[in-house]
Order: C-alpha cells, then sequence, then structure tokens
C-alpha cells in the first residue's frame, strides 16, 4: 500500500489552494455586482445570483479536496470527483464528494463518499459502539490506518459498506455492489490521504 509522506500531502495542498485564487478574484467581481442589485433593490435577482456565487464556491471546495480521492488500482476505472450537494448544503459549511470506481470487466462497482463538517458524523460515532455492532451479525469493527471503522457485508445480495470517522466532522464511506467481500471497500479506504485531508477540512 503507497501513501503519500505528511510533506508530499501537504505540498499537494497547497497546491491546490494556489488554484484558487484567478477564480476567486472572478467571485469577488460578481459579489460587486450582487452589491449593486441589493442596492438597487433588486433582490430576487440579487438572491439567485448569490446561490449562483455559492455554487461556484462550493466547486472550488471540491476541486481542492478532490487529490485525496486515491487513484483505481491497475485494471480498474474511476470517474472525476463529484459533489452530492442538494439545494441546502449550497449554503452551509458540509462538502459532500464522491468518486465511482469500477474494474475494466466485471460488474463490481465501488462509490467512495467524503463528508467533510458532516451531520451524520455523530451517528456514525455511535455505530462503532459496541451494543450496536452487536445487533448486527453482517457488522464488525476494524482498524484502518489507526482509525476505528465500520465495516459491515452482506455475502447473499454482494453488498458492503465501510465508513470511517476521521475527527473533526470529517466522515470517509466506501460502498459496494457486486463484491465477493467487504476487503475491496477495506483497501480503498485506506488509500484515501487522510494527511490531505486533515489539512484541507477547512476548506
Amino acid at each position: 500500500m503507497r501513501r503519500h509522506a505528511p510533506a508530499a500531502s501537504a505540498l499537494l495542498c497547497a497546491l491546490a489552494l494556489a488554484a484558487l485564487p484567478a477564480a476567486a478574484q472572478d467571485i469577488g467581481l460578481q459579489l460587486e455586482e450582487i452589491r449593486t442589485l441589493v442596492r438597487e433593490k433588486r433582490y430576487p435577482l440579487a438572491l439567485e445570483s448569490l446561490r449562483l456565487v455559492s455554487r461556484q464556491i462550493q466547486d472550488l471546495r471540491l476541486e481542492a479536496i478532490a487529490p485525496a480521492f486515491p487513484e483505481p488500482p491497475p485494471g480498474w476505472t474511476a470517474a472525476p470527483a463529484l459533489s452530492l450537494h442538494d439545494e441546502g448544503d449550497i449554503w452551509s459549511g458540509r462538502l459532500l464528494a464522491q468518486r465511482t470506481y469500477a474494474p475494466a470487466a466485471g460488474s463490481m462497482r465501488l462509490d467512495l463518499l467524503i463528508d467533510l463538517n458532516s451531520p451524520h458524523a455523530p451517528a456514525a460515532a455511535l455505530a462503532l459502539s459496541p451494543l450496536v455492532l452487536a445487533a448486527d451479525p453482517a457488522t464488525r469493527a476494524q482498524q484502518i490506518a489507526g482509525q476505528q471503522a465500520r465495516v459491515r457485508f452482506v455475502p447473499d445480495t454482494g453488498e458492503g459498506e465501510v465508513r470511517l470517522l476521521l475527527g473533526g466532522g470529517i466522515l470517509i464511506t466506501a460502498r459496494g455492489r457486486g463484491i465477493e467481500s467487504a476487503e475491496a471497500l477495506v483497501r480503498l479506504v485506506e488509500r484515501v490521504d487522510f494527511a490531505f485531508l486533515r489539512a484541507a477540512a477547512g476548506i
């Protein structure tokens, strides 16, 4: 398993942040236009323009954390990271991103989600309690890269899930369909750049 050294992760994060100023400058111009609309009391248009700016900012955040997603293993393909925001999320500090992985042949599919400032973090922590784990025979606790994770696999359906709470409200979830065990999900989560995510958590 290959992981970035802390110095390399910090460099990647710095490079991601360095790409922001030009776009941020464009957003600054748009905000000036919104201020003009407000002064002119054109409130509906100002709100719609502000909504568009919020979406742009969330897109910039997605670009900034995208390097934390692992590259596909040999023989696999991966879609670009995409945002799963709903309309309410664009106004919040939450960032929910997903990347999908699949082998070149076969029906297996793995979805990896990174959820910053996740509202589901408290529930994820509770799900790691011994009582909750004992209530579901398909679920177990497992250490992944030094973090406690919840691993679930249902052989009858070939579906599984790994959930890891990194801290600071960062929830990492891997879901799989058409899999023979949860190991493919565990390996995928292991390859997430945790150091990069911690550095980028405030983005």
